[in-house]
């Protein structure tokens, strides 16, 4: 039976503030999530996605702040919590096990929400560090449910990815820096050759900054990427 998830969300927007709840089935997964736009748009519009996926130990927050706040194109960015509680906050699943339980309910709360806002295509996928694993679990198993993923200092192993079928359906754009001292270069490389050997269209980026780069000398880069992507929805 495929694990669907219950949502306590609040929506975010200049001075628009509401909160509601999305009622999945018996699974008690949640997911919370914020909401912000960019460019020139009405809360009613029907826009391109994009899903954001913070750091371990990170807030949605915070993410948006550090990452996503040069966006010019209309978009609606809705920024997921890790759904893990951790001793130092939020993260995402690493062992195979807690994919298990939250790698599915994931891909259908993507759907879930690409019904309740009125969206343009299917979502993109951003994920970064911890994040960035989440986003290439779900380019492997649940490619199907995005138009293009973009993982960003991640890692994936193939026992974090088990034995359930795979549907490798999306475009994947990663990045990873050759100085990152969190989540090592060859660990990214790794990723990529996984994805590789399981047929996901995927191209990687290597670049020279740390772990960090995304907040600092890489953010404008995969920002202009994104938005390229974004013109094609």
């Amino acid at each position: 039976m495929p694990k669907f998830p219950r949502f306590i969300s609040s929506i975010l927007n200049k001075s628009f503030l509401k909160k509601t709840t999305l009622t999945g089935t018996q699974e008690n997964l949640n997911f919370d999530y914020i909401v912000k736009y960019s460019g020139n748009i009405k809360i009613s519009d029907s826009l391109p996605m994009l899903v954001a996926l913070h750091g371990d130990g990170d807030t949605a927050s915070d993410f948006y702040e550090s990452a996503l706040d040069k966006f010019t194109l209309p978009v609606r960015i809705i920024l997921i919590k890790g759904p893990i509680s951790h001793e130092y906050g939020a993260v995402w699943p690493f062992s195979a096990s807690q994919f298990e339980n939250y790698g599915e309910a994931f891909s259908k709360a993507i759907e879930q929400l690409s019904i309740k806002f009125p969206t343009i295509n299917k979502p993109i996928l951003l994920g970064f560090s911890g994040g960035g694993t989440m986003a290439y679990y779900q380019a492997v198993k649940h490619g199907n449910c995005y138009s293009y993923i973009f993982p960003v200092s991640g890692l994936l192993s193939n026992e974090q990815l088990g034995n359930s079928s795979s549907k490798p359906d999306s475009q994947v754009f990663a990045y990873h820096g050759k100085s990152d001292d969190v989540v090592p270069f060859s660990t990214g490389e790794k990723a990529v050759n996984i994805l590789k050997n399981k047929k996901v269209n995927v191209s990687f980026t290597e670049f020279e900054g740390g772990h960090l780069a995304l907040f600092s000398e890489m953010k404008y880069q995969i920002t202009q990427a994104i938005e390229e992507k974004l013109r094609t929805l």
